[in-house]
């Protein structure tokens, strides 16, 4: 069981020194990019360095580590890369990672609460640990039995990355802590994720070849919601797709809280490998031939031939998309706001099949929805030193850079496994 803070035991302050040194680790299918970052308790992440190595690719295969040997030893190039310049005694020591892929699952309660006898006296922080507790538990069990019985795992085999307290309301007032507050009506916001302890046992593994202790291991969906500035306001609903290399991720925001999470196998390795069939290309030609086409440097006759490939792709991309949609739960109507960002959102045909495709009439939308990039200049609470951190490739290993700061800033929010 995760251990929850007692009225006994308080929680301690945010230990958060400026001149201790983090890793933040976006292990994608395509890319590994990694950010060397430190923290300040006033004013959030200030991003040093960045990372972005190729990955081979037999490395990984749908957001999923499948050579491990491969993937440390890349590892290493990164960490390597990002620490030369630095002394022994400034070696980042801790890494915060981030994983995706269809077996992450993600949950999102809503507990409402009545105080039927003593709701004229203050909440006490024995009386809103209790009520966390039960929630917990309630989480804990609901979680990983729907695990089990969408993947064929078993319930051992399962493990909570974190369990997060992302809103809190009494008497209709947003709180950060019941406790201090009178009234009746409670209501708590929680979200878990939850995922095969094989990932989280290679993701141990490359920590350790580097010699760090692992900070957390977070929802990519999760964390990229709750990076974007202002994601946590109660006026604030959008819709949040990531597009990787294996992956595509989606977090639905609504009221300041993320209440649904989805991933499913297709990114931009897809649309590679039929690249390379269709125009006779091996792998890593059609991957750059794919780059080039994104950012509009292959000359117009090149282009054309992959924008007739890119096409059809996108379609059946948008496809699994509206599937993916259609699996959350407990969403009434979706957000008309969504941000796009991974690498693969850069090519122009995903963007097309959005703008083209029948909202309101196939999904619960009122209204067709504004689709916007989502850049690091909208990370909230983060500084970028290095100056590179510019396109929506970044926004991943940034919004775990931030996961890493809230969990240090406010450890009673986040209750992870050990």
């Amino acid at each position: 069981m995760l251990k929850l803070p007692t009225s006994k035991k308080k929680i301690d302050p945010p230990q958060i020194d400026p001149k201790d040194n983090y890793v933040a680790m976006d292990i994608g299918t395509e890319v590994l990019k990694t950010v060397l970052f430190n923290m300040e308790a006033s004013s959030g992440v200030y991003v040093k360095k960045i990372s972005r190595i190729q990955q081979q690719q037999h490395a990984m295969s749908k957001g999923v580590i499948t050579n491990l040997n491969t993937v440390m030893e890349n590892c290493r190039l990164a960490f390597n890369e990002l620490t030369s310049d630095l002394p022994e005694t400034d070696l980042p020591k801790s890494a915060v990672m981030g994983v995706a892929g269809e077996f992450i699952q993600g949950v999102s309660i809503i507990v409402n609460y009545e105080r039927e006898e003593k709701f004229e006296k203050e909440v006490t922080e024995k009386e809103q640990n209790k009520i966390i507790e039960r929630v917990h538990r309630q989480i804990t069990e609901s979680g990983k039995e729907d695990l089990a019985n969408r993947t064929g795992l078993l319930n051992e085999d399962i493990q909570i990355l974190h369990i997060t307290i992302t809103g809190m309301e009494i008497g209709g007032i947003n709180v950060a802590s019941l406790v201090g507050f009178k009234g009746k009506s409670v209501k708590l916001y929680f979200y878990a994720s939850f995922a095969p302890k094989t990932y989280i046992e290679a993701l141990k593994k490359v920590a350790q070849s580097l010699d760090m202790d692992l900070l957390g291991v977070v929802s990519q969906p999760f964390a990229v919601a709750r990076g974007f500035s202002g994601s946590d306001n109660k006026n604030f609903s959008a819709l949040f797709i990531d597009v990787g290399g294996g992956t595509t991720d989606i977090a639905v925001v609504e009221n300041g809280n993320v209440v649904d999470t989805q991933m499913f196998a297709f990114g931009g390795r897809v649309f590679t490998k039929e690249i390379a069939r269709e125009l006779n290309l091996d792998f890593r030609h059609a991957e750059s031939r794919k780059i080039k086409y994104s950012s509009e440097n292959l000359d117009k006759a090149l282009a054309q031939k992959v924008k007739d490939v890119a096409g059809p792709v996108a379609e059946t991309w948008m496809k699994s998309l509206k599937a993916a949609l259609e699996m959350a739960q407990d969403i009434d109507i979706f957000p008309s706001q969504v941000y796009l960002c991974g690498g693969g959102s850069l090519l122009p045909e995903i963007k097309s099949v959005m703008m083209e495709f029948p909202w309101t009439r196939l999904l619960p939308f009122t209204s067709v929805p504004k689709i916007d990039k989502f850049l690091p200049k909208q990370l909230g609470m983060l500084v970028d030193e290095s100056g590179d951190l510019k396109e929506v490739f970044d926004v991943t290993p940034a919004s775990l850079a931030k996961f890493a700061f809230d969990k240090m800033s406010s450890p009673e929010n986040y209750y992870l496994n050990a």
